[in-house]
């Protein structure tokens, strides 16, 4: 693949988003809406705020949007893509993109009712050795992340 990086660290560089970014339209990581829709509509209301962490250029926010969940926040670690996002689905009033470090999340508690993420959390543990064995400082990152 044309976007795989040499090294899977590089997943954590917001300098390998922006450049997959500038060139790359769309990316469905583990699936595309269709793969998802069931558990949405089960477990997420139309009318809840819903923040989608790491957001890329995947389609689902606009499929989600266009399925009527109309609150949804975009967040990405790349400028490019936000900009480019933002750009694209300027006409989905509702929906709003923000170039921000999932690490670091400024909102304040409790604003968002969903988080939906679709492989941030993996970006994030790529030093890790083992997944299913994580550091206790990635923990902790994790329980910040999940807390807020």
């Amino acid at each position: 693949m044309e976007y795989l990086p040499d090294c899977n660290k590089r997943y954590k560089d917001a300098d390998y988003w922006n450049e997959r970014y500038r060139t790359e339209e769309a990316f469905e990581w583990f699936g595309d809406f269709t793969k998802f829709r069931h558990l949405l509509v089960q477990h997420v209301g139309k009318e809840e705020n819903i923040l989608m962490l790491g957001c890329g250029n995947s389609a689902l926010s606009l499929d989600m949007y266009l399925s009527g969940y109309t609150t949804i926040t975009n967040v990405d670690y790349s400028r490019v893509c936000v900009e480019n996002m933002a750009q694209r689905h300027s006409d989905c009033t509702g929906m709003s993109w923000v170039c921000m470090d999932a690490r670091r999340l400024a909102f304040p508690d409790r604003s968002f009712d969903v988080v939906i993420e679709k492989g941030t959390l993996d970006a994030m543990l790529v030093e890790e050795h083992d997944p299913w064995n994580i550091s206790d400082s990635s923990a902790q990152l994790l329980h910040k992340i999940l807390k807020e």
